[in-house]
């Protein structure tokens, strides 16, 4: 054989030994015709159940193996997590909360989506018979536990501003809106803290306020003031007032009622005003067809005199119809259901925008 037949082979006796040992060594054990131990529920010595939660996945490919591994130790975890919520709503449930429910709180369950951005896989095996290849998922407790940490200690901190701005504000709906966001961060440590208990780590610091105290603060904040709607029918050729406007005022004291809050006249408490107006005006059309064009418009007033409107919405738009009588009806009742689902977004957003909006 000459020199360079020789060095050709050297070079592909060397690419041949490297892509085996590549190959080969992102499997962990997989050269080996024997299971190892991990995949009947063995674990290795460097993966002891104190400082890791471990799964076993399988695939046709590698990439498949570990997806399945991954997704189950988050199965495990979640279904341990969902355990711990269930004792930590129970404990608040004990508390001296008040019993009310709304709209408001709706969304501040714990979620049970664990999202282990801290999962590896660090060990695989391919059967030789099947072609199967199995994986082996870790989550190290003590990385996730300082991950937690951080997150509660924003969290914590976010927490106390808001609590301390539920508590000072002079205009109660401001108060409020603190309260009900320091009690969806209160939910969320909650969630942390059932995460925390699983690991087996104490990894959340003291709070200074309990959910349980926000939802009782919420309630109490919305149980001390009460809406006051006045629904106005605007004449559409002088602008001024030409009556009253009941569904219209229905419509948004029912909104009100669904979000736990108190419409009416009530002795003691806050009063916050809420001005509806809707104004029908004829559209001259060179057409068979009469159509008329609604303007509306609601405040949502302080009761701190002087200060501006809280929230202000608006509504427009207009309806036809070949009799008058049918148009101008069709005008008003849109014009009173866009103009009262309007308010009621901009309410649910004023309030869901806490301290950062």
């Amino acid at each position: 054989m000459s020199s360079g037949a020789q060095r050709r082979a050297k070079v592909l006796a060397i690419l041949i030994s490297t892509w085996l040992v590549l190959g080969l060594g992102g499997l962990g054990c997989a050269g080996t015709r024997v299971a190892p131990s991990w995949l009947k529920g063995d674990l290795p010595p460097e993966y002891a159940k104190s400082r890791y939660v471990t799964a076993v996945g399988a695939g046709d490919s590698l990439e498949a193996a570990d997806i399945a591994a991954k997704s189950e130790l988050s199965r495990i975890f979640s279904a341990e997590l969902k355990s711990e919520i269930q004792l930590i709503e129970e404990d608040r449930s004990r508390g001296d909360r008040s019993s009310s429910q709304s709209d408001l709180l709706v969304d501040t369950k714990i979620g049970t989506d664990a999202v282990l951005q801290g999962v590896e896989v660090s060990l695989h095996w391919r059967d030789p018979k099947t072609g199967q290849t199995w994986a082996f998922a870790v989550l190290e407790r003590s990385k996730e536990c300082l991950r937690i940490r951080a997150e509660g200690r924003d969290l914590n901190t976010r927490l106390d501003a808001l609590a301390s701005e539920s508590r000072n504000q002079s205009n109660p709906l401001l108060a409020i809106r603190a309260a009900v966001q320091a009690t969806k961060l209160a939910v969320e440590l909650d969630g942390l803290a059932a995460r925390s208990r699983v690991l087996g780590n104490q990894c959340i610091e003291g709070r200074s306020v309990s959910t349980g105290q926000m939802q009782a603060e919420v309630d109490a904040r919305m149980n001390g003031l009460t809406f006051v709607v006045s629904a106005q029918d605007i004449d559409g050729s002088t602008g001024r007032a030409q009556g009253s406007l009941p569904q219209l005022r229905e419509r948004i004291a029912g909104n009100l009622t669904r979000l736990g809050f108190q419409v009416g006249p009530s002795a003691g408490a806050e009063v916050i005003p809420i001005a509806a107006r809707l104004r029908l005006s004829r559209v001259a059309r060179n057409t068979d067809w009469i159509e008329y064009r609604w303007e509306g418009s609601a405040e949502v007033g302080s009761p701190i005199a002087g200060d501006p409107a809280v929230i202000a919405a608006q509504s427009e738009g207009a309806e036809s119809h070949p009799q008058d009588s049918t148009a101008r009806l069709r005008a008003r009742r849109k014009g009173e259901q866009d103009l009262a689902r309007r308010l009621d977004t901009l309410l649910k957003a004023f309030l869901g925008e806490g301290a950062e909006g």
